[in-house]
């Protein structure tokens, strides 16, 4: 059972692709293999993504052994392993099921050093890509497979929320703008909301979302209003009465909130010199964060509006503040936890690359924050 055709077409492509694992035997049903092969593959190709950023070195191998068996003949292999040496050779776009199948043949690695004319292993091996085809092909499936296993990308910016009605729950703010370009060299366009409003917003059949930090297991609350203005993606949500939603609104009542994100999937894009335009998204969720991700790039985000330290240090000590003297829950401190030590760190790197620079001198009156001190006691919290 399939949960849609393209997943049962998937599953009989990689059964007629399977390759005999003695590469030396001849399929008995060779033309009508390939066939099926050619006429399921290229009706599954036209919904799948391909590639051929395979190395040149791969091509060669490939171009080496189909050399060897025109001239001298062979009949070592299976069609399939012929059909992809020509792929290769030719540079075609292949589908992630062949580069699984590429990948798959590294376990033949032990006879590559076979002559080609003393045995079919070598010949094999080059048709396949030889080491080159073969590391690649590792390497691309997991790339491809670590990009599909998330539902929709991110995007952060350092946005506020603009208003906050703590009596009656309501908060409103940005959770993207136009016109920033941001560390991808990504640049959201006007109008690239504009279907998923339509089709999805609050008018509609109401599907997006108002997260924390995109976890799917902390809703904030409802969107009642979304739309496009000359800024960004303005929303307007209805909190929650429940206590993540609470704890939500003290936090933006403390100003502890200071980025916004979205979780989609781009569907039109359009490249430039300057930057990526990403004209049309299938937005799935807005999130206000309390913490910066597991990127290790995105920290970088948040310190890009900060333009000294002292502006880290004095949120730091805004969320030591709420942390001592809040009521909201343990789980809402441990969040509040995780970005103090991170400004904290992001006090260290900044003030590492700067040690040569000399401080302004201290005014009087001024708090001066011995930053190591500082996380010492945040650490003990």
């Amino acid at each position: 059972m399939y949960t849609s055709r393209e997943n049962a077409e998937r599953a009989y492509v990689a059964y007629l692709a399977q390759e005999d694992d003695d590469e030396t035997k001849e399929t008995t049903d060779a033309k009508g293999l390939l066939a099926d092969e050619q006429n399921f593959g290229e009706t599954f190709s036209q919904k799948e993504e391909t590639y051929n950023d395979y190395p040149e070195a791969a091509t060669n191998n490939a171009k080496r052994a189909l050399k060897y068996k025109e001239e001298n003949g062979s009949s070592c292999g299976t069609p399939v392993g012929w059909t992809r040496a020509r792929q290769l050779a030719n540079r075609e776009r292949i589908s992630r099921d062949t580069i699984a199948r590429m990948a798959s043949f590294k376990r033949h690695q032990q006879n590559k050093d076979v002559p080609y004319d003393e045995g079919c292993g070598g010949i094999m091996w080059d048709a396949w890509g030889g080491d080159a085809g073969i590391e690649w092909a590792i390497r691309k499936l997991d790339q491809i497979d670590n990009k599909k296993s998330m539902i929709y990308v991110y995007k952060n910016q350092s946005l506020e929320v603009k208003d906050v009605d703590a009596k009656q729950g309501i908060v409103s703010g940005y959770f993207s703008a136009f016109g920033m370009v941001d560390s991808d060299g990504d640049i959201m366009m006007p109008g690239a909301f504009k279907r998923s409003i339509q089709d999805w917003g609050p008018d509609a059949k109401g599907r997006i979302k108002h997260l924390l930090n995109h976890d799917p297991s902390k809703p904030l609350g409802k969107i009642m209003e979304l739309k496009e203005d000359n800024y960004g993606l303005f929303y307007r949500s209805q909190v929650g009465k429940h206590q993540l939603g609470q704890d939500f609104v003290k936090m933006v009542e403390s100003g502890l909130i200071s980025e916004h994100s979205i979780g989609f999937r781009t569907l039109r894009e359009q490249k430039n010199d300057s930057a990526n335009e990403i004209h049309e998204v299938m937005l799935f969720e807005g999130s206000s964060l309390t913490a910066w991700g597991a990127n290790e790039h995105t920290p970088m985000l948040g310190i890009k509006s900060i333009k000294n330290i002292d502006e880290i240090k004095e949120q730091i000590r805004n969320f030591e503040k709420f942390i001592r003297n809040s009521d909201v829950t343990d789980e809402t401190i441990e969040l509040c936890l995780i970005k103090v030590r991170q400004l904290a760190q992001a006090v260290e790197q900044m003030s590492s690359t700067k040690a040569t620079v000399e401080e302004p001198k201290q005014q009087k009156g001024e708090e001066r924050v011995d930053v190591s001190s500082l996380i010492s006691i945040i650490n003990k919290i």
